[in-house]
């Protein structure tokens, strides 16, 4: 049960949920959460982490790694989260994998779309630490509007009538929703009238089993769809939640969709993008340059237009295809977000000497507590002049030392020189 345990650690870490129960007589264990609880930020989270005290502890080196991924990736540094926490199976890639001869590259976004017409639920996942893998929800959100869906679910919202309470992404939003991509994302639905919808269970004991999560969330969700006959529904969740075969969540649990197919007799269309984790850890990267894959990709059949998914059929609709990434690159450019943003040069001289530090941009219109719309920690002299990714637009700039001082703060004005504005509902 490796997602729901990592879940309940990540809840743990910035007491987002209910205590989960540790293994008793492990004081080490016992010790390192205690201290963790006492972080109130993810940067104070990702001090102590990277510490002495917690890289030493060997029985703690895996729960670590996973959460440390999930800070990098929220303090924006995604190549740094994959490298500490790499998604691979032990499987060999097949050896018939597409090719140019048989198959054909197309938008990811464009053939969702083509497709939505014929159904009320349309699933999407992501790994929880790849931020690069909320690029094509970000897309899809205004194609999909515009052909009537009305309703965004987020397995990471918290159970609150409103997580935009405050009108914006805050702490409170959701725990995955305090990384900057996925912060944009929530922006993005709320400008364009989605209504956004929890559906993750209460689970205060920690006892809950992987089948109760899975059919929990599928209920959920299928109240939603019953109460509201006309609504369309956009789901974005982790791993393996929107698969569509039986038995192939941890502890042999029929997955979300499976369940909420079962329970509506709906149709879902079932898109993932954490697939292709076989053990080379290549032949992504190999199948995105074969097929030059600039934007999130599916790959249609020359001859029939059958869209090709590495799993079996029943168990996900389609597989997507992300552009390869510079992986020795600080700030890789996808986080451009398909031109919506662009690199700002940021002064960040002031962090030397006070390493780690980390720079924040929040826009001027939203309060002190909204998730920033970008944030970089430095970690070394050398990367004083790594830019932030920030659409047009006034921000307040502020860099913090490592042990929380202010180092600097300022108003910053992007002007409207580049990115487009997004699409319109």
């Amino acid at each position: 049960m490796l997602e729901k345990q990592f879940a309940c650690l990540l809840a743990l870490a910035l007491l987002a949920a209910p205590a989960c129960a540790q293994d008793e007589g492990v004081s080490s264990t016992d010790a390192f959460f205690k201290q963790l609880r006492a972080q109130k930020t993810v940067f104070s989270q990702f001090r102590f982490m990277t510490g002495v005290e917690a890289q030493a502890d060997e029985d703690l080196q895996s729960t670590v790694a996973q959460m440390l991924a999930t800070d990098y990736s929220f303090l924006g540094r995604p190549n740094d989260a994959i490298r500490v926490y790499p998604i691979r199976n032990n499987e060999q890639a097949p050896t018939d994998l597409p090719d140019g001869t048989g198959y054909e590259a197309v938008p990811a976004a464009d053939w969702i779309a083509s497709q939505a017409d014929s159904y009320r639920v349309i699933m999407v996942n992501e790994a929880h630490h790849v931020p690069q893998t909320r690029l094509l929800t970000l897309e899809l959100l205004a194609k999909l509007r515009k052909q009537g869906f009305t309703h965004f679910a987020a397995e990471t919202f918290a159970l609150m009538d409103n997580p935009l309470a405050a009108g914006y992404p805050t702490l409170n939003t959701g725990y995955y929703t305090r990384e900057p991509v996925f912060a944009e994302l929530v922006r993005e639905a709320k400008r364009l009238g989605y209504v956004l919808v929890p559906y993750e269970p209460d689970d205060e004991d920690g006892e809950e089993s992987q089948q109760q999560r899975e059919t929990g969330m599928a209920q959920t969700l299928a109240d939603l769809v019953k109460q509201h006959p006309d609504a369309k529904l956009l789901v974005h969740a982790g791993y393996g939640h929107i698969a569509k075969s039986a038995g192939t969540q941890p502890d042999a649990a029929d997955p979300m969709a499976r369940e909420f197919i079962r329970l509506t007799g709906l149709p879902v269309l079932s898109i993932t993008q954490t697939g292709m984790r076989w053990e080379d850890g290549q032949a992504a990267k190999r199948l995105a340059h074969a097929f030059g894959i600039t934007v999130p990709s599916v790959l249609l059949a020359r001859d029939d237009k059958r869209v090709w998914s590495e799993a079996a059929r029943a168990q996900y609709d389609a597989s997507v295809l992300l552009p390869a990434v510079d992986a020795a690159a600080i700030r890789p450019d996808w986080l451009t977000l398909g031109g919506r943003r662009k690199p700002v040069a940021m002064d960040l001289t002031p962090c030397i000497q006070h390493l780690p530090c980390l720079a924040e941009a929040r826009y001027a219109s939203e309060g002190e507590d909204a998730i920033p719309a970008d944030q970089f920690v430095m970690l070394a002299d050398g990367e004083a002049g790594t830019p932030l990714y920030l659409a047009p637009g006034q921000y307040r700039l502020r860099l913090l030392g490592h042990d929380d001082a202010i180092l600097a703060e300022r108003s910053l004005d992007v002007p409207a020189d580049s990115p487009p504005a997004p699409e319109t509902p």
